[in-house]
């Protein structure tokens, strides 16, 4: 990543040691659900884990969440109409072990990004169409 002149080191167990500049910093004022400590991520992308992304706190730097695009999971992904595309890019939470061998995302409740205003917010979506439990592989025995 590059440094604007105000940027941080962050050391993670995932991605060990980097640098963090400010204008990738997103401010999630009610945290993540769960989380609603942790007000400060980068989404780090790595070739390694792609199409993954990883929602990194920055007050906790060992928490961190991975994350698909909802298309991934569902091409058919509707969140409503209230969402901007162009300015705010929306992310589901992956669970890549849910106890029961398998990887699930929560549709019902995406993450959102402003990347204008680098500001993010986890909602949750009023439609019972989408689970926060959406199976996207089982272990195969």
């Amino acid at each position: 990543m590059e440094n604007s002149g105000k940027g941080r080191t962050i050391r993670t167990i995932q991605f060990g040691e980097f640098e963090v500049s400010e204008n990738h910093i997103f401010y999630f004022e009610n945290g993540v659900l769960g989380f609603e400590e942790l007000r400060e991520f980068v989404l780090i992308s790595e070739e390694e884990t792609a199409p993954f992304k990883w929602l990194i706190s920055l007050d906790v730097p060992d928490i961190g969440f991975p994350c698909l695009s909802p298309w991934h999971v569902d091409f058919t992904y509707s969140p409503g109409k209230e969402f901007d595309l162009e300015n705010e890019v929306l992310l589901t939470i992956i669970t890549l072990d849910d106890g029961n061998g398998r990887m699930t995302a929560n549709l019902k409740a995406p993450i959102v990004l402003d990347v204008k205003q680098q500001k993010g917010k986890q909602i949750i979506l009023p439609s019972d169409r989408y689970s926060p439990n959406f199976v996207i592989t089982k272990h195969r025995e």
